[in-house]
């Protein structure tokens, strides 16, 4: 049931966002892959799973200690023993190609880098970067944990480089190898307009953001992207142009078309020569107005997209006025396809407009909303201070239901009135969450194609309540747990985690830490089917299930016991039998209750795995992928090095070493 619930909500999901983008052609194309890193993780280890980024995260700024870059991700901490349950420390250094350390690159800590899972638009500005010191060195202390972060280095004269994959682990040490910069190549030419003519003072962006025509128009520093200017003689120059990848250039100048080329590849130890053409600009113009008053609509988004110029696309917008005029005038002769886009209204899109069209009409459909009010159920009186988003039921999956994405908002009224903007018709429920109250639900109503939908009333509830016990060694009272309550359906792996807000259930997802006597309580839960996961950074995680939360009544939990885990090490070998740094060790159990685990090895070719539960596990070891190397490469070393074991409560399971072989 759990994987057919997640497969539906992922179906769910990829429909939402096709009908978002489908008004726009997309073009994959065949991009290059970074070395990967995947340092100690335990992907049962505490994660601030509903943030995005590092939202949550203050941090102190840089500052310097000693010959470390050194940034806090929380209140300034020395050293391990400092840093807060559910946080590790992350180490490194930067080097030039010949490996000498590099102070004053610019490293950036993100939950979004190219090669992250994602399924909602990323949000970077919780990203954190500090510089590193004297020594080529940085450090992020008090780091969220969290099993896909990536690092971004820069430097001037050097190649961008992102180290993808990074794990924290939670109470850990992560020290990731040197990143090594690179020079890189040049990737050069000249632009010219149609009748032969030079171009001067064209700007050019490079990025490797090449899977469609959007993105490469919207990209910026953090995609990588680089901008230069062409001089008198229409020549251009970028220098240290990271090899072994396919990027995308847009080029544009005052008075002409700009476009886009998808698809540049850079190879190694060559300059790329590019030359690129423009024309003379040629305008698309109109207005936009509400479909049902024909009232005109002031910053309305209006984007063109060239139809059928493959070799050089065109990808550029333009803002509606006051009166709901636009004016699109940087584009290429030929067809179009427009999308106006605005927060309050439905997308729309025109198949085929030519350019040099002066009167182009397009009518926006207003979305439908929402309105009602908020109650305390016991008596009668209006909650003026709350959060409410839209749910959607999930067929064939015993009355859960999943929250609608950018459907969230926070309301004070003293009169407990809310409105929420509904992105398409269908059946709905509102979910008010406020302090003190358990989550609650309205009851489901229909929402009708540009129809407003009113008197919607959520009636809030206190909730129930678990209570427990958290045991340790010799079954001592445990303090400093932290138990999260989770829906029964959810799963503790990544692809949970990138649901987000769409993920299934109807259960309230908090967190309570044991006390002195190893006691907790967790109160104002929805009534549902729920599981507990305990976590403490010396035990292994324990799932207790299938406990049912009635409204106004306190559940009982049985003392959960938690056990030391099993601890694994070994090396990982290349060839000649010399240690291998960098390379990946990753575990999947093959019995029910385990989790998965990942570690890479140090720069002695060791690694260690720590609090796994008793059972069966598939482990194997792969090497690191770099830049350009195909992901599908890595198959080879995980069929020869995959074994079956078996560990036990505390057991110590030394001398696990792997050896990969030439390819």
């Amino acid at each position: 049931m759990k994987f057919l619930i997640a497969l539906i909500v992922l179906a769910l999901l990829a429909v939402g966002v096709f009908l978002t983008v489908t008004p726009v052609a997309t073009e994959p194309t065949e991009g290059g892959t970074a070395s990967s890193y995947v340092v100690e993780q335990n992907t049962s280890s505490g994660q601030d799973e509903a943030s995005d980024g590092l939202v949550g995260v203050g941090g102190a700024g840089n500052r310097e200690v000693g010959d470390v870059g050194t940034v806090s991700a929380s209140l300034a901490s020395e050293g391990l023993a400092a840093v807060a349950l559910g946080t590790g420390i992350l180490r490194g250094s930067v080097v030039d190609p010949e490996g000498k350390p590099l102070a004053g690159a610019e490293v950036t800590l993100t939950r979004f880098g190219s090669e992250s899972f994602f399924l909602t638009d990323p949000d970077p500005s919780n990203d954190l970067k500090t510089l590193t010191g004297a020594g080529g060195k940085f450090e992020f202390d008090g780091v969220p944990v969290f099993g896909d972060y990536a690092l971004i280095a820069r430097m001037e004269t050097f190649t961008r480089t992102e180290v993808p994959s990074i794990v924290v682990q939670d109470g850990s040490v992560t020290e990731v190898p040197p990143i090594k910069l690179g020079t890189g190549v040049l990737v050069r030419g000249r632009v010219t307009d149609s009748g032969g003519n030079f171009v001067a003072g064209a700007k050019l962006v490079l990025s490797q953001s090449v899977f469609n025509v959007r993105r490469a128009a919207d990209a910026g520093p953090r995609d990588g992207a680089m901008e230069v200017e062409s001089d008198e003689e229409g020549l251009y120059k970028f220098s240290n142009v990271a090899p072994g990848q396919n990027y995308s250039m847009r080029v544009a100048a005052d008075g002409y078309g700009s476009i886009i080329k998808l698809g540049i590849p850079v190879l190694d130890g060559e300059d790329t020569e590019r030359d690129f053409v423009l024309e003379v600009a040629s305008l698309i113009a109109g207005m936009v107005v509400a479909a049902d008053t024909g009232e005109p609509i002031p910053g309305v988004t209006v984007e063109a997209y060239s139809v059928n110029n493959v070799e050089a696309r065109s990808a550029t917008s333009a803002t509606s006025t006051e009166t709901g005029d636009f004016e699109i005038g940087d584009i290429n002769p030929g067809p179009y396809q427009l999308v106006a886009r605005h927060p309050r209204y439905k997308a729309e899109a025109r198949t085929r407009v030519d350019s040099g069209e002066m009167d182009v009409s397009i009518a926006l459909q207003p979305l439908p909303v929402v309105s009602g009010q908020v109650l305390d159920l016991s008596s009668g009186k209006a909650v003026n201070s709350f959060e409410v988003q839209l749910r959607q039921s999930i067929a064939n999956s015993e009355g859960l239901s999943s929250a609608v994405p950018g459907t969230r908002a926070r309301f004070q009224d003293t009169g407990g009135q809310f409105e929420i903007l509904v992105p398409k018709a269908g059946e709905y429920m509102v979910e008010a969450i406020a302090s003190g109250y358990a989550e609650t639900n309205s009851e489901p109503f229909q929402v009708q194609p540009a129809t407003n939908f009113s008197g919607v009333v959520v009636r809030m509830t206190r909730g129930g309540t678990i209570v427990g016990r958290v045991l340790g060694d010799g079954g001592q009272p445990l303090q400093g747990a932290v138990i999260e309550t989770r829906d029964k359906e959810w799963s503790d792996d990544l692809f949970w985690q990138s649901l987000g807000a769409a993920a299934p259930g109807n259960a309230t997802e908090t967190t309570a830490k044991s006390g002195a006597d190893g006691t907790f309580s967790v109160a104002a839960l929805t009534p549902a089917n729920y599981q507990l996961v305990v976590r403490h950074r010396d035990y292994a995680v324990k799932y207790v299930k299938d406990l049912i939360v009635a409204e106004g009544q306190e559940f009982k939990a049985a003392d959960i016991q938690l056990a030391k885990g099993a601890v694994v090490s070994g090396m990982v070998l290349g060839a000649g039998g010399s240690p291998m740094a960098g390379a990946i060790v990753k575990m999947y159990p093959t019995s029910a209750g385990g989790s998965q685990h990942s570690a890479s090895t140090n720069p002695q070719g060791g690694f260690s795995v720590k609090n796994i539960r008793a059972g069966s596990y598939k482990i194997h070891a792969t090497r690191a992928r770099k830049g350009g190397e195909s992901p599908f490469q890595e198959n080879s070393d995980l069929k020869r090095t995959q074994r079956t074991i078996t560990v036990q409560d505390g057991q110590v399971l030394s001398g696990l070493d792997f050896k990969l072989a030439d390819r």
